[in-house]
């Protein structure tokens, strides 16, 4: 009973307690009803379709942020804050270069709000309009080549559109990136005069006008990956220590799978290899997939997946392993998407590897049978190798 009567007596003080402390304590002391002052400017940066605006905020004691309102060439409504520890704010989202009109308050810790002030700027060139400005489109094997500048590394949706059987316009590819240097190809088209159109698009629904083009796609083929075959020379490097070099043709480019033909470590670079496409053929262009995820492990753009290395091309290679016969055909480099630090990926980083890298081949190059993968660097600096798969495409020249 003792028990039970101490416990009620402090229950009875802690609700006393709380009670008291409801009535008394306010947040950041009394609201004094008073808005702050208003918000003066200082001038303004352009940036991609939008603008940083220097401002000087009020003096008041309880003020919480500034904040700015403004309406997209869309009609969509917008606003962005600023703390009470910034002298600057940042909007974006114009599709244009038209006068814009920000209209600026400042709100303290009550929610009191300022009267209005109205700042004008001139936004930057919106990305879209960045990248239709920097576009190209040229013929490639099996499609078009497309290619453009996005050097703020904005979200950009890229429509490519051709015409059907009939004549209808359809959508034959997006890509969506933020890389810096944008390059991809359209593929999967007769070789025959065809007609295409890309618009550019953002996040914020603003489209760039529309670009045409008429090309005719190079004809190619994809190599009979059944046919190629390791060719193992003195001085070769070889890929068995997990996984043997055939294991690169075998068509497994999953995400997942622990498929990919690996190195014992070795003590410098370049190393080497060498395999026999089983035909003699113009190349024009191969994708690479560099080893991936592997029993939870990620491995893109890390560990020994190749960063710099060259493509070199034989008819008859030396015996000896040496570099006679042979001809440089491309010099290549693996781009991360994001340009991110090694083990930090984003989305778009891994469906990159995903769908693997493409290389294409200068359509002046020397018909080959035998190829030479020269690796110069990987992405961790690590001196093993390992790659998941090799596929090429071009026309054959002779098949015996």
């Amino acid at each position: 009973m003792k028990t039970t009567a101490n416990t009620l007596f402090f229950a009875s003080l802690l609700l006393l307690w709380s009670c008291a402390d409801v009535e008394t304590r306010k947040p950041f002391g009394e609201n004094d009803g008073k808005a702050p002052g208003v918000v003066a400017f200082a001038g303004y940066t352009q940036t991609p379709g939008g603008a940083i605006v220097k401002f000087i905020a009020p003096p008041d004691e309880d003020l919480m942020y500034i904040r700015a309102k403004f309406v997209l060439d869309n009609g969509n409504p917008q606003e962005s804050r600023a703390s009470l520890y910034s002298d600057e704010l940042s909007v974006e989202g114009f599709g244009n270069t038209e006068v814009k009109t920000l209209t600026f308050s400042a709100v303290d810790r009550y929610g009191n709000e300022s009267e209005a002030t109205t700042y004008d700027v001139v936004p930057g060139t919106p990305p879209c309009q960045v990248a239709y400005d920097s576009m190209s489109m040229t013929s490639t094997f099996g499609g078009a080549y497309v290619q453009t500048r996005n050097s703020n590394r904005k979200l950009l949706y890229i429509d490519v559109y051709t015409t059907d059987s009939v004549g209808e316009w359809y959508n034959a590819h997006t890509e969506y990136t933020a890389m810096s240097n944008i390059r991809f190809a359209v593929r999967g088209f007769a070789n025959s005069l065809r007609r295409f159109r890309v618009v550019v698009r953002d996040m914020f629904d603003n489209s760039s006008q529309t670009y045409e083009a008429e090309l005719t796609p190079l004809f190619e083929q994809q190599l009979d990956l059944t046919k190629f075959k390791a060719v193992i020379l003195p001085t070769d490097l070889r890929m068995d220590a997990f996984g043997k070099i055939e294991d690169m043709f075998n068509g497994v480019n999953t995400w997942g799978e622990r498929n990919f033909a690996h190195s014992a470590d070795f003590l410098s670079f370049p190393q080497h290899f060498t395999f026999d496409m089983g035909v003699v053929a113009n190349i024009s262009r191969y994708v690479y997939w560099g080893r991936m995820n592997d029993y939870g492990a990620t491995y893109i753009f890390d560990h020994g997946n190749m960063k710099t290395w060259e493509v070199w091309g034989s008819l008859n290679p030396d015996p000896n392993g040496g570099w006679n016969n042979w001809t440089k055909l491309m010099d290549c480099e693996s781009i991360k998407p994001s340009g991110l630090p090694k083990g930090e990926n984003t989305d778009e980083d891994m469906e990159y590897a995903r769908k693997g890298e493409e290389f294409i081949n200068p359509l002046d190059n020397v018909p080959v049978r035998y190829i030479r993968i020269k690796l110069l660097t990987t992405f961790s600096d690590q001196r093993l190798w390992h790659i998941q798969q090799l596929w090429f495409y071009g026309t054959v020249v002779n098949s015996e």
